[in-house]
């Protein structure tokens, strides 16, 4: 319970230190609404109202991006506004502090963070595996490990195509057109590949996640 509250403040911190020493122009609305949606994303996954292939990227991602929101923010104010002549107090003293506290943390932390992370493999992301499309069964489930040098770990679907298609073709319709992409979109570089082979009458869908670096 300590932990989630510390959790949620210091993911509070870039928003509060955006609202407290933003100026009244049309920039303080507009990065507010910004740095809101981006929280509504994290917590969305938090909740698991969203899923996504690589989670632990959004969340390793989430601060650094929002600081650089405010701090993109406050250089355009000072662009578009009389630069400010009163030091902040009080609370505003107290957040800015906490704030470059953070940033000084997470430019340390986020590199060393991203290649615990991302080096090794781990479980593909339910999000990964697809719904098989109409006419296909699933006729069971599994998820594996392999252990060594480029270890991969794996989902898979076992399933059976449609009754008047032979097993083969019915593979061939789920093989992807491209077989290997990577897991995240900017800093989990590990390779998710899809497999599809038959063993008898049972089409064996599986994905792949390996190891990056």
């Amino acid at each position: 319970m300590v932990w989630a509250v510390v959790g949620v403040l210091f993911a509070l911190l870039p928003l509060v230190h955006w609202v407290l020493r933003a100026r009244s122009t049309p920039l303080r609305v507009s990065v507010a609404a910004v740095l809101l949606l981006w929280l509504a994303l994290v917590l969305a996954l938090a909740l698991d109202l969203l899923q996504l292939r690589s989670e632990a990227e959004l969340y390793l991602l989430y601060t650094p991006l929002a600081e650089l929101a405010v701090l993109v923010g406050l250089w355009l104010e000072r662009q578009i506004a009389d630069p400010r002549t009163e030091r902040p107090g009080g609370w505003s003293r107290a957040v800015g502090i906490a704030f470059h506290s953070q940033l000084a943390l997470v430019l340390t932390a986020t590199p060393l963070l991203a290649l615990v992370f991302f080096h090794e493999a781990d479980l593909p992301s339910a999000k990964a595996v697809p719904q098989p499309p109409p006419g296909y069964t699933t006729v069971g489930t599994g998820q594996s490990c392999g252990n060594g040098h480029g270890a991969t770990c794996w989902r898979t679907l076992y399933l059976t195509g449609p009754p008047d298609v032979p097993t083969a073709q019915a593979a061939d319709r789920l093989r992807p057109r491209q077989r290997c992409e990577t897991n995240g979109w900017l800093i989990d570089r590990r390779e998710l590949c899809t497999d599809v082979s038959t063993d008898g009458a049972t089409i064996v869908y599986r994905v792949v996640l390996g190891g990056g670096l």
